[in-house]
């Protein structure tokens, strides 16, 4: 079996799917980005950590219901949709 090695900063198909649709809006929570993309609320988490890690994407709670998280598009990942033609 190949190992691939990936360098930090790329960023993976899924990766830019989700970045391109957290950006058609000022922020989404979440559940509702799982449900836009039909995925499981843990799997749209483990796609956010990976795009907040790399400072595409900032998670914020949101102030009138502590448990929910707010997604938003930082600068630098609308410059990288800009970049992959998105």
């Amino acid at each position: 079996m190949t190992t691939i090695r990936r360098l930090p900063n790329l960023i993976t198909p899924r990766q830019l799917e989700v970045l391109a649709c957290l950006s058609q809006r000022d922020q989404w929570s979440i559940g509702q980005l799982a449900s836009s993309l039909g995925v499981s609320c843990a799997a749209a988490t483990k796609v956010i950590t990976r795009l907040e890690r790399k400072g595409l994407v900032s998670r914020t709670v949101d102030m009138m219901d502590r448990r929910c998280v707010n997604v938003r598009v930082t600068h630098v990942g609308i410059e990288t949709l800009r970049r992959e033609g998105v």
